[in-house]
């Protein structure tokens, strides 16, 4: 009794499936309407390459190459093929990018592999794009990956492509929508010069509602683009210092901070700006130590106080009024943990950025807990003093360390001779200056390759036969021959003098970069600057005075095309967008409300301020924009116009008509609706194409379509109804 319905029930399902199998396929055809023209295509290459230039330099080369490679191919198309060879094509050029990121980045869940994911995806989507889904999908990659070059360039160069960025990639958007061949839309508002100036006045009608939200906004406490942790500087100063390091910093003409002392200016011989202090020599590089790394790692946790943490020094009041200083720094980007301040610091920098996220070591080093990556912006207070009170180093100290005991067996013996001849520490130090100043050594940007690929002998090389370094090589030298004498001695760099502007502030550019030593005698560690002994000019007035003319044209790179008074002007613009921009923190902030006298503000006051600059700068924008709106109105065509005007007409009546639709098919369907009124409409798209696309000899005597025959669009709600 079961398997008849069973039976049954089995053929229908046979029968359903047959005819599933049986009816054949085909491939809907994407509307006219969903598919932008090659204009547009090639105005988003074109908006994806500004994203991709953006990129050059930061990624890595290989990245930069493909991705550069894909989008150059994507150029040569006017239409991704329909081949499933060419999607399988695609299919494997997309697991390659992945393949490669990882195999550079070693992960692909990270800044700077996303960055370079989106460097390649934008270019491979760009080649299967067919619909404008597809296409802004691939505008929304770019768009992405040039705000990700913010990430490691936030220079005023890079803040004056943004307008033009953005002008392009909303010019982009519209001509998704509008194709060339478009006969619905005015030829003179459909061209790619129409379109420019319509993003563009977007843009002007955006900066006044931007401008008050930026002043008005409540400043976070730390940067927006947030903090992370590195070891090691990428560019500038690093924690570590090989032979001829510092040699190839100095060739960067790259400004590292910008300075604006309170009241007096402190001579160039004392604008010793102190960064990483190097206490560990493994025989061939000087590095910062595990225990300032310590110090660091629990100053970062706040578990409590540490052997590493430094006191300030105690000074009266006396001395800081004669031999203090106060001064604000503006960094471009800080890269390493160590704040340049002048020796000695008196104080905790303040400043929304660092403030809760500094600490200090025992060698008077001020860091961050949580390293940033663009510009800060601190207040700081130091004292002008080469030496401060500290206890001695005990046995077990890094200052003391040699490396093996194979290393420099040349400077060893010289260390036992000074030690010998001279008992004192401080006739020791003294002989071994004099030795930099009588014999013939020579400071130089180039001086040989010391100590060859292991370099254990590169500082006796140095010393007794090449005698020819720069900065560290003296610093170097000086700290290993003093420890291997019994002195306590470390490596201080950081950056020596500046370079006043003519606007009122100094400058300090990577050039400046230096290298010093400190050793501890009677119960003080002292300043100690070997490189004065050979180039007194490099203490007293800077570095270029110091080197042999013949490489004095590699670091005085400093006018732009030649015109001095065009690099300060651009110096200045530069500083004054870092510190009122990408500085622009709390005090700045209140800086400027006191200036428009909205100081004191509450948090509903600045609320209430910010609503009515909202309302007034949208009650602006709308007002522009309306009256744009009706310029454009009145220059268009008196036939297009009035179509515009029964579209819109027709649209609010309820029936929706496209704006790819022609004038024929929507007034047919408006027929259709309200055949009452199918004479008048008919009568519209006749007057309305013949004035159009007519001969121009026909067109002169039609005249142009007129509404007043056609009701209003409550009225043909009503006669819907």
């Amino acid at each position: 009794m079961n398997a008849a319905p069973n039976s049954t029930g089995k053929r229908a399902i046979a029968t359903w499936m047959t005819r599933g199998r049986a009816r054949p396929t085909r491939t809907v055809p994407v509307p006219m309407a969903e598919q932008p023209d090659v204009r547009a295509r090639r105005w988003l290459t074109f908006a994806l390459l500004l994203a991709q230039l953006a990129h050059v330099g930061t990624l890595d080369t290989r990245i930069t190459v493909v991705g550069g490679a894909a989008l150059l191919l994507a150029t040569c198309l006017r239409a991704p093929p329909r081949a499933f060879l060419w999607r399988a094509m695609l299919l494997v050029a997309t697991v390659g990018a992945g393949v490669l990121v990882f195999a550079t980045h070693g992960k692909l869940f990270s800044r700077d592999a996303g960055m370079a994911l989106l460097f390649l995806f934008g270019p491979l989507k760009l080649m299967e794009a067919r619909t404008t889904r597809d296409f802004m999908v691939v505008w929304a990659l770019g768009l992405m990956l040039y705000v990700t070059s913010f990430f490691d360039n936030l220079g005023l160069l890079a803040a004056l492509s943004v307008p033009v960025v953005i002008i392009v990639y909303i010019t982009a958007m519209r001509l998704f929508e509008a194709r060339a061949d478009d006969r619905t839309l005015d030829v003179r508002s459909n061209t790619l010069l129409a379109h420019l100036r319509g993003a563009a006045a977007h843009i002007v009608l955006g900066i006044p509602l931007a401008a008050m939200l930026f002043i008005l906004f409540p400043r976070a406490t730390a940067p927006l683009w947030g903090m992370r942790d590195v070891a090691a500087a990428r560019t500038g100063l690093s924690e570590e210092m090989r032979p001829g390091q510092i040699a190839q910093l100095i060739k960067s003409t790259e400004t590292a901070f910008r300075v604006e002392f309170d009241g007096r200016r402190p001579p160039q011989s004392a604008l010793y700006w102190r960064g990483p202090v190097l206490r560990d020599f493994d025989g061939v590089a000087w590095s910062i130590g595990p225990a300032a790394m310590q110090a660091a790692v629990v100053a970062s946790s706040g578990n409590g106080p540490d052997a590493n943490e430094g006191k300030f020094i105690d000074i009266t009041p006396e001395a800081v009024a004669r031999d203090g200083v106060a001064y604000s720094v503006t960094l471009e980007r800080q890269d390493t943990r160590w704040l340049p301040l002048l020796e000695l610091p008196l104080a905790y920098p303040t400043g929304p950025a660092i403030d809760n996220n500094v600490f200090l070591t025992d060698a008077q080093q001020i860091g961050l807990k949580r390293v940033g990556t663009a510009a800060m912006q601190f207040r700081a207070k130091s004292l002008l003093r080469a030496q401060y009170a500290a206890a001695p180093p005990d046995g077990q100290s890094p200052e003391l360390r040699t490396g093996r005991a194979s290393v420099n067996p040349r400077a060893r013996a010289l260390a036992a001779e000074l030690a010998a001849q001279y008992p004192a520490p401080e006739a020791r130090i003294r002989a071994l200056v004099t030795r930099f100043n009588r014999e013939p050594f020579f400071y130089t940007l180039n001086p040989p390759l010391y100590g060859g690929e292991r370099g254990g002998t590169a500082i006796d090389e140095f010393l007794f036969d090449g005698k020819r370094g720069f900065c560290e090589h003296f610093a170097g030298a000086t700290a290993f021959v003093l420890r291997a004498g019994g002195i306590p001695a470390r490596v201080v760099t950081g950056y020596l003098g500046g370079e006043y502007h003519p606007a009122g502030y100094m400058i300090v550019r990577q050039s400046d970069a230096h290298a010093w030593v400190e050793t501890w005698v009677d119960g003080h560690w002292w300043r100690l600057d070997p490189t004065a002994a050979v180039a007194p000019d490099r203490v007293e007035r800077g570095l270029q005075d110091a080197l042999p003319e013949t490489e004095r044209l590699l670091v005085s790179g400093r006018g732009w095309l030649g015109s001095m008074a065009l690099a300060n002007l651009w110096d200045a613009a530069s500083f004054s967008y870092t510190k009122w921009v990408i500085g622009f923190d709390r005090d700045r902030q209140k800086e400027l409300l006191n200036e428009l006298g909205l100081s004191g503000l509450n948090a509903f006051a600045a609320l209430g301020w910010m609503l009515l600059a909202i309302t007034g700068s949208g009650a602006l924008m709308g007002a522009a924009w309306w009256l744009w709106q009706r310029r454009q109105e009145a220059t268009a065509d008196d036939s297009l116009r009035e179509w515009r005007r029964l579209r819109r007409r027709l649209n609010a009546a309820g029936l929706v008509v496209a704006s790819h639709e022609t004038v024929s098919a929507a007034t047919q369907r408006a027929a259709q609706r309200w055949p009452t009124l199918a004479n008048e409409f008919t009568h519209f798209a006749r007057h309305y194409n013949q004035r159009r696309f007519a001969p121009a000899s026909a067109q002169a005597e039609t005249t142009a379509p007129r509404l007043s025959k056609l009701p209003f669009a409550w009225q043909l709600r009503r006669r819907q109804s």
